[in-house]
C-alpha cells in the first residue's frame, strides 16, 4: 500500500489529536467529570489549571467526539467514563499509564536512530510499581485476543502447562477454560504474580493454577511439562538471550512436548504485518536489545534449541502463534 501526500500529512496530524487526549489524561479531566456536567471554569478549578487553556482543550475534545458538550457544559461520553475515569470499575489503569509514558519516549526516537540505544538506561532493577501497572496493561490488552489464542492452542491436548513470563495470566486462564483437564503453573516476577493472583482469583479455573515467582534467566523452570507457553516475551531480548530461554524451555518439556510462542511476528520481508513492523519501533524505544522477530529467525532459533515440526498460525492484529515440538 502506497500512501498519498494527503495520507502522509493526515498521519502526522494525528500527533496533534493524540497529544490533546494525552493532555486530558494528564490533568485527569475524565476523572474530574465522572458522570457530571461541568463548565470549563469548574474543570479548570478542580484540575488546578488556567481557564483559557482548559476551555480550549475541552472544546477540542468535544470537537473530536471524546467529550460531549451541551451549551456551556462538558460531559464524559459513555466510553470515556467507562475506561478513563478512575472511579469506574472498568478504568484501564495500566493502559493509561503506558500511553502516558509513551508520550515522552517517542521524543527520543530521532536520537536513538542517530546514536543508538542507551544500554545503561535499562540496567536498573525492575520497578515493582511499574511492573504492577504494566501487568494490568497487559491484561487489558490480552483479554481482547485471549479467546482466539485459547482456541488455537487448545486444538491439541494441553496437559500440564507452564506459562513463563505469564504477566496477568489471561491467556492461560482462557486456555484452561477450553481444556477442562489441564493444569498450569504461572511464572513471573513477584510484582506481576501478585497482580496475576488477584486477576485469576475471580476465574473458575483458579484451583487449577499454581503461581511461582521467578526470573527468566536466573531460575530453573522445572521439568515434566506437556506444554510451555511464552507470550509477548521474545521481542524484549536479542537472539542470544532468546536462545538461552528456548534451551531452558526444552529442558522443562517432556519429549514430544509442545512449545507455544505467541507474539507480533513479521514475515520475512520485515514490512508485514503492519502492526508488527511498527511494534519494532516500540521495542527500539523501550528495550535494551529487543525487536520484532521474523518467522525465519524464530524458526532457526527453535531448531537450534532442539525443536521440530514448526508451524505458524495467524491470530489477528498482527499477532501469530508459532509452535514447535521437543525432539
Amino acid at each position: 500500500m502506497m500512501l498519498s501526500y494527503k495520507n502522509i500529512i493526515n498521519k502526522i496530524d494525528q500527533l496533534e489529536e493524540a497529544n490533546i487526549i494525552l493532555s486530558a489524561l494528564e490533568f485527569n479531566v475524565f476523572s474530574v467529570l465522572e458522570k457530571k456536567s461541568l463548565r470549563a471554569k469548574q474543570v479548570a478549578s478542580l484540575t488546578k489549571t488556567k481557564l483559557e487553556g482548559m476551555e480550549i482543550l475541552l472544546n477540542a475534545l468535544a470537537a473530536m467526539g471524546v467529550l460531549n458538550k451541551n451549551k456551556n457544559t462538558f460531559r464524559n461520553t459513555p466510553v470515556t467514563y467507562k475506561y478513563f475515569c478512575q472511579t469506574s470499575p472498568d478504568f484501564r489503569i495500566g493502559t493509561v499509564m503506558l500511553k502516558m509514558d509513551s508520550r515522552g519516549e517517542y521524543e527520543k526516537l530521532s536520537k536513538i536512530i542517530k546514536k543508538g540505544r542507551d544500554r545503561k538506561e535499562f540496567e536498573s532493577e525492575d520497578d515493582p510499581k511499574f511492573r504492577h501497572l504494566f501487568t494490568y496493561a497487559m491484561h487489558e490488552r490480552s483479554e481482547l485476543l485471549a479467546d482466539r489464542v485459547a482456541d488455537a492452542v487448545s486444538q491439541n491436548k494441553i496437559g500440564k502447562l507452564l506459562d513463563i513470563g505469564c504477566g496477568p495470566g489471561s491467556y492461560t486462564t482462557a486456555i484452561l477454560k477450553k481444556d477442562k483437564a489441564a493444569t498450569a503453573t504461572l511464572m513471573d516476577r513477584a510484582a506481576a504474580i501478585k497482580v496475576a493472583r488477584k486477576i485469576c482469583k475471580t476465574q473458575d479455573v483458579y484451583n487449577r493454577l499454581h503461581f511461582v515467582s521467578g526470573d527468566l534467566f536466573d531460575d530453573e523452570f522445572g521439568e515434566g511439562y506437556d506444554t510451555v507457553l511464552l507470550s509477548n516475551i521474545i521481542h524484549i531480548y536479542n537472539a542470544r538471550e532468546n536462545k538461552t530461554i528456548f534451551k531452558k524451555i526444552n529442558k522443562a518439556l517432556k519429549k514430544g512436548g509442545r512449545f507455544v510462542l505467541y507474539d507480533l511476528f513479521l514475515d520475512n520481508s520485515k514490512t508485514e504485518p503492519y502492526e508488527a513492523s511498527l511494534f519494532a519501533i516500540t521495542m527500539l524505544l523501550y528495550t535494551k536489545t529487543g525487536k520484532s522477530y521474523a518467522f525465519g529467525e524464530v524458526n532457526s532459533l527453535l531448531r537450534n534449541a532442539g525443536f521440530a515440526r514448526i508451524k505458524k498460525n495467524k491470530i489477528g492484529d498482527g499477532s501469530s502463534i508459532i509452535e514447535g515440538i521437543k525432539i
